[in-house]
């Protein structure tokens, strides 16, 4: 057996505890670099995840632009606003729909966010531009993509188109059935309106649509 004096002591017990620590800090930097590369992967995993989540309210933009790649259809969304009036008495608003672009129902969800995001368009007047609603060529299972002031672009896809609602002669069922499309949402959707049939106005017809992903920027 090797006795160690006291001044040898003083030479190797540094070295002795330096050995003895090596394995622990090479396991705990092994350990380190092990965490770090989970946390990596878990960013990758969770990264499209942001795509399919709704805009921050305070974020979002509003509308400017819809398309239909599969209708060829292309439009200027622009806000649309409402005038109060008077009708047999009785005070009410009534929303101004541009003739020549869709209009954003300025007290609804902007482009990307929770809540209903209501679009109003002519199928008769000016550029008719919610035609294709009217004439049944939008239909359930189209994607469309909806482009925000700042240039961001969101993919929302159809999952509802109504029957026509009555407006001349509607019953308290049709006027309940209409208001329910423009319902507030916790969900982010997007509701269009527009007139029916495509010669006339008599009904109104509703499309709906829920938020896929963000498309780009």
């Amino acid at each position: 057996m090797v006795r160690l004096n006291r001044k040898d002591c003083g030479y190797w017990l540094p070295l002795l505890l330096l050995l003895l620590l090596f394995p622990m800090g090479c396991q705990s930097a092994a350990l380190s670099q092990v965490t770090a590369n989970l946390e990596v992967e878990a960013a990758a995993v969770e990264g499209p995840t942001d795509l399919t989540s709704p805009v921050a309210a305070e974020e979002a933009e509003p509308p400017v632009a819809l398309q239909i790649a599969e209708l060829g259809l292309a439009l200027d969304v622009v806000p649309m606003g409402w005038v109060v009036t008077d009708v047999n008495g009785q005070t009410t608003t009534e929303w101004i729909i541009p003739t020549e672009a869709a209009g954003w129902h300025v007290n609804s969800a902007k482009a990307g966010a929770a809540g209903n995001l209501i679009l109003s368009g002519h199928q008769i007047v000016g550029d008719a531009v919610f035609a294709p609603l009217a004439l049944g060529d939008i239909t359930v299972g189209q994607e469309l993509t909806i482009t925000d002031a700042a240039g961001a672009t969101f993919l929302y896809r159809i999952t509802e188109v109504s029957e026509p609602v009555p407006i001349l002669g509607a019953t308290e069922e049709d006027i309940n059935l209409a208001r329910s499309y423009l319902q507030p949402s916790e969900a982010p959707i997007l509701t269009m309106m527009t007139g029916w049939p495509d010669f006339t106005t008599t009904h109104r017809i509703f499309a709906v649509a829920e938020l896929v992903e963000r498309a780009g920027s």
